[in-house]
């Protein structure tokens, strides 16, 4: 990051008394803005017991494949308008084959110059049946000089067919290894919660969350006891889902994925530290997991099939040739005690032709290919509420 640049322009700002460059992040726990479709689609009825069927998808803030300059394998640092509607047209007809109830989505982006100024929380709700949404933002800064980014803003949003009554954004431990002017701009992790009133006198809350993924000093793992701690004082039924950046407990890969660069080709800001497995944990102990641990099974072989991240796609090769597909687990969805998951229900949707659930599964079989638009694959269940 030039820091020259930021630290001119942020004297700038504050000479001229102008509105702050970077959101100055002061809160702990706030209101957060409820957005609605302009035309509500008829919710279906939640039954009894109540089933939500939920997905988490990191959506790579409407980039597909593109390869960007900090995933360190290309050098683009924006979109034109027209790539970036392309990908959306294919991620809102992947959520309409999916057809959640609740959509867990992050890196979203509404205002910010790599995504051609697109409002994606305006877009899905305008293209799908989801009907609310709310938007934790977690990155809002109107200049970013590394590589030209410029204006951005970025966050977790959560929509929802059913009316969803109050949102909070939950500010998550900063960072402590970055210089002062280089924190000022850099993202600030945030959850986001929505309550939905899912039928008269009844409602639940949904968390979403996206935990940091470049630190040097566990932030990540102070971030996951955060959460922990946050979520044994939720009074609802409740799931928590998204992009936690962290391996499941049992898995068989922990360094040396195939989309890791030999020959470094970005900045040390980018490059990710060591893994700690052992942090998920928790969640499985004292949450329902919408895959548990033992259905992953113990050998990378066995493991796959549940793989949800890659930074290459499989139009693109590493340096030894290998075409990129997803190589590891970091996205989850947990409910709390006392609910179930739909048997039959959870999966990763990977790839095209894949049945959801598996051969027993409730399905559908996949037409669009998750593979190809975002870096993160969804992970999808129905949540069943008594």
């Amino acid at each position: 990051m030039n820091r020259w640049i930021l630290a001119l322009a942020a004297l700038a700002s504050i000479a001229c008394g102008c509105e702050p460059l970077a959101d100055p992040q002061s809160y702990d726990r706030e209101a957060a803005p409820i957005f609605r479709r302009s035309t509500v689609v008829a919710a279906p009825a939640a039954g009894t017991p109540a089933r939500l069927k939920v997905v988490a998808w990191n959506i790579k803030y409407g980039a597909g494949r593109i390869p960007f300059w900090f995933d360190c394998w290309g050098d683009r640092a924006q979109m034109t308008k027209a790539e970036v509607d392309a990908n959306l047209a294919k991620i809102y007809a992947a959520i309409n084959e999916l057809d959640p109830d609740v959509l867990i989505a992050e890196e979203i982006e509404v205002n910010s110059r790599r995504s051609a100024y697109v409002d994606m929380v305006a877009g899905i709700l305008e293209h799908t049946k989801l009907n609310y949404a709310t938007f934790a933002s977690t990155w809002n800064s109107k200049y970013i000089a590394s590589e030209g980014v410029g204006r951005i803003h970025l966050g977790n949003a959560i929509f929802s067919k059913h009316k969803i009554t109050r949102a909070e954004r939950i500010r998550q431990i900063d960072r402590s290894d970055q210089d002062a002017l280089t924190a000022m701009f850099y993202l600030h992790r945030a959850l986001g919660r929505a309550e939905i009133e899912v039928a008269a006198g009844k409602k639940v809350a949904i968390w979403a969350v996206h935990t940091e993924a470049y630190d040097n000093d566990g932030t990540k793992q102070k971030q996951i006891a955060q959460i922990e701690d946050l979520l044994a004082k939720e009074p609802l039924p409740f799931v928590v889902g998204g992009d936690f950046n962290e391996l499941p407990p049992v898995a068989a890969r922990k360094q040396g994925f195939m989309d890791e660069r030999e020959t470094a080709v970005c900045s040390a800001d980018f490059t990710q530290p060591p893994y700690t497995p052992e942090a998920m944990q928790r969640f499985y102990d004292k949450l329902v997991p919408a895959i548990a641990l033992d259905r992953y099974g113990k050998t990378e072989l066995e493991q796959k099939r549940y793989y949800s991240h890659s930074v290459l796609g499989p139009d693109e090769v590493n340096e030894k040739g290998e075409k990129g597909f997803w190589n590891r687990t970091l996205d989850y969805l947990f409910a709390s005690k006392g609910t179930t998951w739909q048997v039959g229900s959870t999966d990763v949707a990977q790839q095209a032709g894949q049945k959801i659930g598996g051969d027993g599964g409730v399905g559908p079989v996949l037409k669009t290919d998750p593979v190809r638009l975002s870096d993160h694959a969804p992970v999808v269940g129905t949540w069943e509420v008594p």
